[in-house]
């Protein structure tokens, strides 16, 4: 199986695209530039690397031709972030793919009424991020339904392992705010520490996108978060870091 995993040497890619050669998938790996990834695994020794730079390809409408010359199998899309350019992909791979797997975010759900947010609650997207990846779902599942176009959404939230910072205790990416809680020092938290965050390790991400297609046939057609059952506060962070460090809350 041939499998394209587009931004593969980014966050999620690093673990994914060394998960899906030891699966034994033929893996090519496209990205804008030669990036390492953020972790290093001997598996990346037998993924072959195209370099596409997708915003110029998109301008002339070549990105998606570009992808299909290659004859994948399965489309692993990681870096789509506009509803066009996910009509681009589709229109060049139908017919042409048993699977297309499309990286949107719990961003898309907007401010929930009611939480946790499951996958079919209804959305109220805000901000273009969200926005556009609530549209681009909206547009897969329409091509599923209309001519069976063999998509599944995967929805992390806030991706963290390393080389990337995590949102800390005080809502922010200042690595110091650990510093000060390793030191026992006191903190300020916003909103009394009421507000969540949803971390997830980008290798849980990608073990969500292997699973999804290996259970093609239940994925096609869906969206499934990959996040925890349930958020964290800032402040049960803060509680759970300083107690790491041996500290008093």
């Amino acid at each position: 199986m041939k499998v394209i995993v587009i931004g593969g040497s980014g966050h999620v890619g690093t673990y994914l695209v060394p998960r899906l050669v030891r699966q034994g998938a033929e893996v090519v790996s496209v990205s804008r530039g030669k990036r390492e990834p953020y972790t290093p695994d001997r598996a990346w020794g037998e993924v072959e690397h195209v370099s596409v730079d997708r915003t110029e390809e998109e301008k002339g409408g070549g990105f998606g031709r570009k992808i299909a010359a290659l004859k994948p199998d399965v489309v692993i899309d990681m870096i789509n972030f506009r509803l066009e350019s996910a009509q681009q992909i589709v229109e060049a791979l139908r017919g042409e793919i048993s699977h297309y797997l499309y990286t949107s975010s719990v961003w898309g759900h907007g401010m929930s009424t009611l939480l946790p947010a499951g996958e079919n609650q209804s959305r109220h997207p805000f901000a273009e991020y969200g926005i556009q990846k609530t549209a681009t779902e909206e547009f897969l599942q329409e091509a599923f339904a209309r001519y069976g176009f063999p998509s599944t959404s995967v929805l992390p939230g806030h991706i963290t392992g390393p080389g990337w910072a995590c949102i800390n205790p005080c809502g922010n990416f200042d690595p110091q705010v650990f510093g000060k809680i390793a030191r026992g020092e006191e903190i300020a938290i916003p909103h009394f520490g009421r507000e969540t965050v949803h971390h997830v390790h980008a290798d849980d991400v990608a073990k969500v996108f292997q699973q999804a297609m290996t259970h093609r046939k239940q994925a096609v057609g869906e969206s499934f978060h990959a996040v925890s059952p349930q958020a964290l506060s800032l402040a049960g962070f803060a509680d759970a870091m300083y107690r790491w460090f041996g500290k008093t809350p």
